[in-house]
């Protein structure tokens, strides 16, 4: 009796909701998803030796001074399709604290590729944080394709090239580290995607390098990974989604590939093993934007993609899409259930519902304007990922309100970038609003890009850093002319980065050699760290042509922007605490829930910063107490309360710890 009625209540406010949901005003900017972009681009000449025309030098600015930075030409691409940064992979440069170092990865050329091979991959690399001319060896060989059928197609071409830096937990010395790269190839059995290129490469010895081949044999479909990275303890994940291409347009089979290497020491490589996980998603969509990501640690791994897999509750009546995850705690060997992010609705992240202002609803929406909980949000349609030291999952994406099927609107102030992150294993979700872009598409050619969202964090994973591309010029409406922007987000005091003292990111191309040139950033996974010094590595193109993606291109590494620490100075209302703690001195009481959702018995776990008087209250949706107890005084420190959840009815509740005068809850789902 009560399942149902709790049930009824619940579908009675769905009704409600949906009854009264807003509409959009005629004229609003939307875009939708742009589907079949990644093709296999390839010369049909051999290939030119001409050299990039760069373009003209800036004059040079003091160091550090922020919008200011200074640019140096590294290797370069024979085009900016999969030579480029072309594709949806996002890990291409890669820093390392440790060693001081960098490498950019990507397609070589022109004039260091022999006519007619097409696949060759290179890794610049920067020595002393590549912040001179000197420090940096480019176009340096780490993978050459050989495969040749009789044309300038290459079987074994890497495409859309990923990699990162691999160096032993400790390691100083460049000789005792290694760049791992990751590519798709065309398959030898279809003239289209499903191979794999990957191997390894020595950061000094050349000759210490490794080259493997995967042809697929389906099932599963390989295609074009868009996840990669490395761990410290010797792994790397990729992520991949499972789609035929057989037929020449993809048909998604219901699965997110990954791959899963270990660090062989007696062969300098990473030996992979190949895995799918069942993803089935509603008719009409699949998964975008697959990223993967690891705690500094290694042992808590995240992947994301953006989708719609009925996990979420829609608000309103158009389709959209949302963060969904999958957590491993044991390195990668086995997962979570899709874990759905709720970002609109009664259950969604606050942060999300109050990035709008009471003006801008009026502006987007026709009288009678709806409730905060009754409009539709949706992601863009690329994103990434980080772990924080503790585990926690940081996305990096945007969004903004769902204007129709899998569309978003990208009127003034009506989308905006995001940390979307968890603290409690992806029970419940907070957002930070890190800036609002002026737009959102930039066409080049026949190919389109959105505003690139990225996020790093430091090594140690307390600090957290999101980056776009924007244009923001009058009268510009797309995003072909584009800067890049970045903001900080300091984990332990809560609080995110300034610029010049206003709450806004900072523009870090600004008055520069890449001043609205800034095309297909690419920001490392980790950035660099000295004492309160925080660089941030970022590597754009350069077009000499941007709408002939044809044409050669450079790429140029923006040496010196950095935050310190008195940068990060605006306190971040959503949550109100801090996601992570130090010292005691700065620790906040906390409380989580294991397992959840659960069966039989759920524990609660408490961690008091003071001897506290302490009462713990179960709830269900309608307000109703479940469950109560009164523990007292408890003593400072972690305890555990057992919940017997074996006769409650299946749905969600919320547990309250009543700590003194604060409480904190937390959602708990019954199975």
């Amino acid at each position: 009796m009560k399942k149902n009625l709790l049930l009824s209540l619940a579908l009675l406010c769905a009704i409600a909701v949906t009854a009264q949901n807003g509409r959009l005003k005629q004229g609003i900017p939307v875009n939708k998803h742009v589907t079949g972009q990644k093709v296999a681009y390839e010369p049909v000449n051999p290939m030119s030796t001409h050299s990039v025309t760069p373009k003209p030098s800036s004059v040079s600015y003091d160091d550090g001074v922020k919008g200011f930075v200074n640019v140096i030409t590294i290797g370069t691409s024979a085009n900016a399709y999969s030579y480029g940064y072309g594709g949806g992979q996002k890990t291409m440069v890669w820093a390392d604290d440790n060693l001081n170092a960098l490498v950019n990865v990507h397609r070589m050329g022109p004039g260091s590729t022999p006519a007619g091979l097409s696949g060759y991959l290179a890794a610049d690399l920067g020595v002393n944080l590549g912040q001179s001319e000197s420090d940096w060896t480019n176009n340096r060989q780490i993978y050459a394709s050989t495969l040749n059928t009789g044309g300038d197609y290459y079987l074994d071409a890497g495409r859309y090239p990923q990699g990162g830096i691999y160096n032993p937990a400790g390691n100083t010395d460049l000789a005792n580290a290694y760049c791992a790269f990751f590519a798709p190839n065309l398959s030898n059995t279809i003239s289209t995607w499903g191979g794999y290129s990957y191997g390894s490469c020595n950061l000094v010895n050349q000759a210490d390098s490794t080259k493997n081949m995967y042809w697929y044999s389906p099932p599963p479909y390989t295609y074009i990974p868009e996840g990669f990275t490395i761990t410290k303890n010797g792994l790397t994940f990729y992520t991949d989604m499972d789609q035929n291409w057989e037929s020449g347009s993809f048909v998604y089979m219901n699965n997110i590939l990954y791959g899963r290497g270990v660090w062989n020491t007696a062969t300098h490589e990473f030996d992979y093993t190949m895995h799918s996980i069942p993803f089935p998603v509603t008719s009409g969509s699949y998964p975008i934007s697959n990223k993967v990501a690891a705690s500094p640690d290694g042992n808590t791994v995240w992947i994301l993609t953006l989708a719609n897999n009925g996990g979420a509750v829609q608000i309103g009546d158009s389709a959209n899409y949302y963060p969904v995850l999958f957590k491993s705690t044991d390195a990668g060997m086995t997962w979570s259930d899709p874990i759905a992010v709720q970002l609109d609705g009664p259950d969604g992240i606050e942060g999300v519902k109050n990035y709008l202002s009471d003006y801008r609803i009026e502006q987007l929406y026709l009288p009678p304007f709806p409730t905060r909980d009754q409009i539709p949000y949706t992601t863009a349609f690329d994103g990434d990922i980080v772990v924080d030291k503790w585990g926690n999952p940081h996305i990096g994406v945007i969004i903004g309100v769902s204007a129709g099927e899998y569309s978003i609107a990208t009127a003034d102030s009506a989308f905006c970038a995001f940390d979307i992150y968890s603290t409690d294993d992806g029970v419940t979700w907070n957002g930070v609003a890190m800036g609002y872009p002026w737009t959102f598409r930039g066409t080049y050619g026949d190919l389109s890009e959105d505003n690139r969202t990225q996020i790093s964090s430091t090594q140690t994973g307390d600090k957290v850093f999101v980056t776009w591309n924007d244009t923001q010029m009058p009268g510009v409406t797309d995003n072909s002319m584009p800067d890049v922007f970045c903001r900080g987000f300091d984990l332990v005091t809560n609080k995110i980065t300034a610029s010049e003292g206003q709450d806004q990111p900072n523009n870090v191309s600004l008055i520069s050699e890449v001043s609205s040139s800034a095309w297909f950033h690419c920001m490392s996974t980790y950035i660099f760290t000295d004492n309160n010094k925080y660089t941030i590595p970022i590597v754009t193109e350069y077009l000499s042509v941007p709408t002939d993606l044809t044409q050669p291109v450079d790429f140029k590494y923006l040496t010196d922007f950095y935050y310190v620490d008195s940068d990060f100075s605006i306190p971040v209302p959503y949550p109100p605490f801090p996601v992570g703690v130090d010292s005691k001195s700065m620790e906040a009481n906390s409380l989580t829930i294991t397992p959840n959702p659960v069966k039989n018995i759920a524990l609660v776990n408490l961690n008091l910063t003071q001897d506290s008087k302490v009462t713990i209250v179960v709830s269900n949706l309608v307000g109703q107490q479940v469950y109560s107890l009164n523990k007292g005084i408890v003593n400072a420190g972690t305890t555990q309360v057992s919940i017997n959840a074996e006769n409650l009815p299946s749905g969600v509740y919320m547990v309250t710890a009543m700590i003194n005068d604060q409480k904190i809850t937390r959602k708990m789902i019954v199975q």
